[in-house]
């Protein structure tokens, strides 16, 4: 038997029960973004000033390699949990709120998929891009 509940109170919606884990996935987040915030920042002094040879000699640590994956994989997350609760306060047109949250979720994963691909790709060695791609 499922509960349901009413969507409005004397005009004034309602808790529809769900929300709580998205709440919650967001503080994780946030909470794990802060000592990634930081390696970043200390990572980023540590070899400003050491051109493009330091910056490949630091990418090519794995270590380095993994901190940067998984710090931009979960601003990218977080920022996607973000965005997503922007749609769902402020577009009240079911339609267009699917679309956008759709593509929000599109556009997240197209970044994600091209941050861990250019960040093998430099900590392997490789060139950002192959030849005759550059801009």
């Amino acid at each position: 038997m499922s509960r349901q509940t009413k969507a409005f109170v004397k005009g004034v919606k309602v808790s529809e029960r769900h929300g709580a884990g998205e709440w919650t996935a967001e503080r994780l987040s946030s909470l794990i973004l802060i000592p990634l915030a930081l390696w970043a920042l200390w990572s980023g002094f540590s070899i400003a000033g050491a051109g493009y040879e330091g910056a490949l000699d630091w990418i090519s640590n794995r270590v380095n390699a993994a901190l940067l994956a998984a710090t931009l994989l979960i601003s990218i997350w977080h920022m996607n949990m973000g965005a997503k609760v922007i749609v769902d306060d402020y577009i009240h047109v079911p339609g267009s709120n699917r679309a956008l949250s759709g593509l929000i979720g599109l556009i997240c994963l197209l970044l994600a998929a091209a941050s861990v691909f250019f960040i093998v790709r430099l900590a392997l060695g490789s060139a950002p891009l192959p030849a005759g791609l550059a801009f």
